[in-house]
């Protein structure tokens, strides 16, 4: 079978990176080729994602400083995409999150998009982004805006079927595209991310990139306000000066920065419970918190309300304030959840195992049918 898998870019090893190298893997016996805008990765992410797969790049892969600047050349994003060479294949799959669903392709040829999320730029969360931007900037983008969800839109309409990566996104997609879609969760890396049933240190655990709508501001300056409680935080990103400032001379905050996935579980199994203050569509990093048996306290929106059992695998927060960090850390020093097999054992149901059979199925199914109604 020849597949051709398009995703919107590669810049860190995020959850969206995670979905697109499980493809790969579960379709490396066929001839599958992924294309992308640009890719950033570097050599061991690269062989970690990729695994051996061609992978091919638009002009957009030699623009100097892309890795920082790619936010403001969202506005060309949607001509680069169309004018991205892609090979005929039997089957189209986007990965997308904001541009990668249009791409150019036969019409007489299916394209299934799992979407991580329509782009948040344009249809909500946006002020969360656009607060990194004044100005002229910020005047010219919310000028190009109303194009951005018109392309959006009409990019939709070439999608033959939706896979949402939640039922957060499932609502989202019918809301914004007017299209239904299947809930298939991105995998985790649960035989990876294996339970610590001994008992956990006395240590709150923040993981997440540094980047304004992550709110790791807010962890911290609840923290600030509870000198007895002791926050790592592991991560790094381009709003790492504003993190330095705020933990300056803060001895109960530790900053570890990047870690390698074996430093960063070995945190998660041994904290007393993980963070989580983002708007996430889904969270792979709460699951997989939760598949070393550790609690989280993560905020009650989106993916989080279908991956966390209140009062069981962790406690939510309503806001994303400070004051809500502080009740919720004290919610749980007064009733802590320490039954870690069952906080593990609920987070298998997210496996890559339960991903991989569900996707290559609907695929498959999918790919059966089309070919019969052509």
């Amino acid at each position: 079978m020849n597949i051709a898998l398009i995703h919107d870019w590669l810049r860190v090893n995020a959850g969206s990176e995670k979905v697109v190298s499980e493809i790969l893997s579960m379709y490396k016996e066929e001839q599958i080729d992924l294309y992308t805008l640009f890719n950033k990765l570097n050599a061991d992410e690269n062989q970690e994602i990729l695994q051996g797969a061609p992978c091919h790049t638009s002009w957009m892969q030699y623009v100097p400083y892309i890795n920082k600047i790619y936010k403001v050349l969202l506005p060309l994003m949607p001509f680069a995409i169309q004018h991205l060479k892609v090979k005929d294949a039997e089957i189209y799959i986007s990965s997308s999150h904001a541009i990668a669903k249009g791409f150019k392709h036969p019409k007489h040829q299916l394209h299934i998009c799992y979407c991580h999320t329509p782009m948040r730029y344009a249809w909500y969360l946006n002020e969360d982004y656009l607060e990194n931007f004044s100005g002229f900037k910020l005047w010219l983008i919310r000028k190009i805006l109303p194009f951005i969800r018109r392309w959006d839109l009409k990019s939709a309409t070439q999608v033959h079927y939706f896979i949402a990566n939640s039922k957060h996104i499932q609502q989202q997609i019918k809301a914004i595209y007017q299209r239904d879609a299947v809930v298939i969760y991105p995998p985790v890396k649960t035989t990876k991310f294996v339970l610590n049933n001994n008992p956990r240190q006395a240590f709150y655990l923040a993981v997440g990139r540094f980047v304004p709508y992550k709110k790791m501001d807010i962890i911290i300056n609840a923290f600030k306000q509870m000198p007895d409680k002791k926050l790592v935080l592991i991560g790094d990103g381009y709003d790492r000066k504003n993190i330095k400032k705020l933990i300056y001379q803060i001895p109960n905050i530790i900053w570890l920065g990047y870690q390698h996935d074996d430093e960063l579980i070995l945190y998660m199994q041994n904290a007393q419970a993980c963070i989580f203050a983002a708007k996430e569509d889904f969270g792979i990093m709460c699951v997989e918190a939760q598949s070393t048996g550790t609690p989280v306290l993560a905020l009650n929106y989106g993916g989080y309300r279908e991956t966390v059992i209140d009062g069981t695998t962790g406690y939510f927060f309503e806001e994303q304030t400070a004051v809500a960090i502080q009740k919720v850390v004290m919610k749980f020093e007064q009733a802590p959840l320490v039954n870690h097999l069952v906080i593990s054992q609920h987070a298998a149901r997210f496996s890559a195992s339960h991903f991989k059979q569900s996707f290559q199925q609907f695929v498959s199914e999918q790919f059966a049918l089309f070919k019969k109604q052509s």
